[in-house]
């Protein structure tokens, strides 16, 4: 699985790099419309974020299995008499500042958002035990390389690296952050729709509005 992901990975960094490159030649020479610099801002929602992966153990049936490694020995007699009920995951919440520096070449600085949540309950009163959180922040420089750009639509490769910050419980921790976005597209002038297939923490599958200002 970790192979799968690792060849995966670096598929999409070729295939961002190589995009870069197509675009840096094609969009000097296609007069489709008069470029301007300028800013935007996207507000976007991700399915399946990295993050999410590294918290797939939480959806089994048995209880949390690290929640109490740093506690008491009574805590972890508590921890034996749980179960947990569903978890929730919020997705990968975005904000992207992005400027415009040519036809061809954006540079965005990219917050996200990403939570998970749990409840625990008692085994023999079925009452509520205790509440399981982990939130991971991430934010990252992230560049846009776009091979298609005319008045309405926009097509475009990516690719982002930072660091995000993990509350798991009462601990945290920094970690790497990562997007690569092969493919994404917006629809739109000054107020545009935005559609993304990435790998990393802005989700497999992103949706979003942006608003070129």
């Amino acid at each position: 699985m970790r192979r799968r992901i690792l060849y995966i990975a670096v598929s999409a960094v070729l295939l961002t790099i190589l995009s870069g490159s197509i675009a840096d030649t094609s969009a000097r020479t296609r007069p489709e419309f008069h470029f301007q610099r300028g800013s935007e801002l996207r507000l976007t929602w991700g399915v399946v974020p990295l993050d999410a992966v590294t918290m797939a153990s939480s959806f089994s049936s048995e209880p949390y299995p690290h929640y109490y490694d740093t506690r008491t020995i009574a805590d972890v007699m508590t921890d034996g008499r749980c179960y947990g009920g569903d978890g929730y995951l919020t997705g990968a919440v975005g904000l992207t500042y992005t400027y415009r520096f040519r036809k061809w070449f954006e540079l965005s600085g990219v917050l996200t958002y990403s939570g998970y949540c749990r409840d625990f309950f008692d085994k023999y009163t079925d009452k509520f035990a205790y509440r399981y959180t982990d939130t991971q922040i991430s934010l990252m420089p992230y560049v846009r390389f776009v091979w298609v750009h005319t008045n309405l639509v926009r097509l475009y490769s990516g690719l982002g690296l930072g660091i995000s910050m993990e509350f798991d419980g009462d601990d945290y921790q920094l970690l790497p952050a990562f997007a690569v976005t092969p493919v994404g597209i917006t629809v739109g002038t000054y107020i545009y729709g935005i559609a993304e297939l990435s790998l990393g923490n802005t989700g497999l599958f992103s949706i979003g509005l942006g608003y070129k200002f």
